[in-house]
């Protein structure tokens, strides 16, 4: 692999100043991926998950010295400042530093392997990753001395392996119950993942603002809203002329500024041909010369051209005319019915009728107007939250012009809504077609691509929107959402603060944010992120959660319960307020309160009552009181749950014991021992 880059430099710097920070190894794993280094990639593997091996002892070194410490403040009184429980780097001697500074920089080197792990048995203690690393070395070597000495460690470490298991005593399923019984340190119980959560929870945040119309090119954005004006001054002279020399005259014209220029020009062209129509009807016959056609419907600027050059002729043509004289015949009354009403109607909100007029107008107006009407109405009838009308308004608009890309887009943003998720599939792709500019369009399509798992899909699109529009706050936020379904926390920190930079005081990105640094272990900076969270949105789902395990850690129980007591949960959701109520449970119970410690345990049964460890946790505090029936019942029911844990038969025989079962205590240890054989 070539390590010359300019992103290898870049990690390289990283490293020279925290040879063992775990994030720049899984930076340079990135890079080799990405290079396609695969033998690289292998050996990178290897000394990354030891570097983990050795964060990991650390940490748990740091949790013991801090609950020893704890343990002999209770009972002498002492108010000594505690030993963090959490550790943020690790201290390196010269030597360490040297071996993992050269092995990064070559971690193809057998020699370096080779040294590496001899730190890893000789430092801390970590024989399986050794052993790893040195197998890893074997394959790498390429000469006989040094082959022979890496045989030579492994023989070693069997050595080793082998003396340790004749001389370890074999649990005693007979001991006391501990708290290390509890679930929180269980292997059933691990730190939350923002990945799992993001992933479950299914849903990235959705764009349901309007999409803005490129303007055509040859439009000048400046020119076009005077020319506009002028159109419609001349149109309302026109009207005014036809009022004074013919009883009945079209009413005057109410178009949408909304929509784009060459549409607004469509339903003016078309409000001319009902203005020379009803003039005809009328025996008054206007004739004309400009063909509007002769522009393309696209170039605003031409086509405005010859509508005017339209309407001065007519102008000069009705200016020449004298009133029409009475005859015997009785004048004949058009209706009046036309587009213009039904954008009346729309506005008064009488949609019904504004339907019902549309369908009978709809095939003898051009199929572009009649689209565009369509789609307002269908904007109306969405704005009502009339879904179903919305998609079947939307849908006729499509079908009259298969290039109306807000009706296409809206459908899209209905049917994702309704779950329909396919059909909307369908949607944003023909939006894509009609116009791939459009960033919000990619980023509803991004979030629609990850609630079907499609992740890596989803980062594309979103990659797409924010490239079209950088300060895209909305699509950085989802952006960093899947990449944390992909498990790539430090790209989406990145984003998270990207999304932020644009729009302060956004809470998804925060949450985000909390939930990358709680499984890290970044305690306070999780703490500050969800503290900004429920500033932000003191309802924001999970977030109450998330702060409660933070200061719950932090041994701050009070703050902890009122925390978790206003936590807001979203439907569904389970697993993290479970989760939540656990780690609330475990402390309390470390700290001598068994009374709220039940209440936790009960609450975390209510969002997953199928966790046999709970039950048992539950249990232990029970037994823990005296209460020995309902312990019994909580370790019945953790067995029932899960019948290959030891831990539960173990004391569901020691309280049988104790209740006078001795028959079906010795019962229940008999089980706990051959499980435990069984490595249970």
């Amino acid at each position: 692999m070539n390590f010359t880059t300019q992103a290898a430099q870049d990690i390289a710097g990283k490293l020279e100043r925290d040879p063992i920070e775990i994030r720049h190894w899984r930076q340079l794993l990135i890079l080799c991926f990405d290079q396609k280094a695969v033998e690289t990639l292998q050996t990178l593997q290897v000394v990354v998950t030891a570097i983990e091996q050795i964060w990991n002892l650390k940490r748990h070194a740091a949790k013991e010295a801090h609950d020893a410490a704890k343990q002999k403040a209770r009972s002498t009184g002492s108010r000594e400042p505690l030993p963090s429980a959490t550790i943020t780097s690790i201290a390196l001697t010269n030597r360490q530093k040297d071996v993992l500074l050269k092995l990064s920089r070559d971690p193809d080197s057998a020699e370096l392997m080779t040294r590496f792990g001899r730190m890893l048995v000789e430092d801390y203690g970590l024989v399986q990753p050794a052993e790893a690393v040195y197998t890893r070395a074997l394959a790498l070597a390429d000469d006989e001395p040094l082959e022979a000495k890496i045989k030579e460690a492994l023989r070693r470490l069997e050595s080793d392996a082998k003396m340790s298991e004749s001389t370890e005593n074999l649990p005693k399923v007979h001991a006391a119950i501990a708290p290390e019984s509890m679930g929180v340190k269980s292997p059933t119980h691990h730190r939350p993942s923002a990945a799992a959560l993001i992933k479950r929870t299914g849903r990235l945040s959705v764009d349901r603002s309007r999409i803005e119309p490129k303007a055509p090119p040859s439009a000048s954005e400046s020119a076009w809203p005077d020319a506009q004006k002028k159109l419609d001054e001349k149109m309302a002279g026109l009207i005014a002329l036809t009022e004074q020399i013919c009883e009945t005259a079209p009413r005057p014209m109410r178009l949408p500024r909304s929509i784009a220029p060459f549409q607004w020009l469509e339903f003016l062209e078309g409000h001319v041909t009902m203005l020379l129509e009803t003039l005809a009807a009328q025996d008054i016959h206007i004739t004309t010369t400009v063909n509007v056609e002769s522009a393309p419907r696209e170039d605003v600027e031409a086509r405005a051209c010859l509508i005017s050059g339209l309407m001065d002729e007519i102008e000069r043509e009705l200016i020449v005319l004298k009133p029409a004289k009475p005859s015997g015949k009785a004048t004949v009354r058009l209706p009046v019915a036309g587009v213009d009403d039904i954008f009346d109607r729309i506005e008064a909100g009488a949609l019904s009728e504004a339907e019902a007029q549309m369908r009978y107008l709809d095939r003898s107006v051009p199929k572009d107007q009649a689209s565009e009407v369509w789609f307002h109405l269908g904007l109306a009838f969405q704005n009502d939250r009339e879904n179903q009308r919305a998609m079947n308004a939307y849908a006729r608009a499509v079908e009259l012009n298969p290039n109306n890309l807000q009706a296409c887009f809206n459908s899209g943003m209905i049917q994702h809504e309704e779950g329909m998720l396919y059909p909307a599939l369908k949607s944003y792709e023909r939006s894509l077609e009609i116009d791939p500019q459009q960033p919000k369009i990619w980023c509803n399509l991004g979030a629609l691509q990850f609630q079907l798992g499609e992740f890596q899909k989803s980062v594309e699109s979103f990659n797409k929107a924010v490239e079209l529009k950088p300060d895209y706050a909305r699509a950085w936020d989802n952006l960093a959402g899947s990449l944390c379904a992909l498990d790539q926390l430090d790209e989406a920190e990145r984003c998270c603060h990207r999304a932020l930079n644009y729009k302060d005081g956004y809470a998804d990105p925060y949450f985000k944010l909390g939930s990358i640094y709680f499984q890290r272990g970044e305690v306070e900076a999780a703490e500050e992120s969800f503290r900004r969270v429920l500033e932000v949105n003191p309802g924001y789902p999970l977030a109450g959660h998330y702060l409660a395990m933070v200061l719950a850690r932090s041994g701050r129980l009070e703050e902890a319960l009122e925390a978790i007591e206003r936590a807001a949960t979203p439907p569904g959701e389970t697993e993290l307020p479970s989760q939540a109520w656990m780690e609330m449970g475990f402390n309390l119970y470390e700290c001598g309160d068994y009374e709220n410690a039940i209440r936790a345990y009960e609450r975390a049964l209510t969002f997953t009552p199928e966790r046999a460890v709970i039950w048992l946790d539950a249990g232990v505090v029970h037994q823990q009181k005296g209460k020995l029936d309902q312990a019994r019942r909580h370790y019945e029911q953790a067995v029932e749950l899960e019948p290959d844990l030891a831990r539960a038969w173990h004391n569901l025989g020691l309280v049988r014991m104790e209740i006078g079962d001795r028959k079906g205590g010795q019962a229940a240890l008999d089980e706990a021992e051959r499980l435990l054989a069984r490595g249970r």
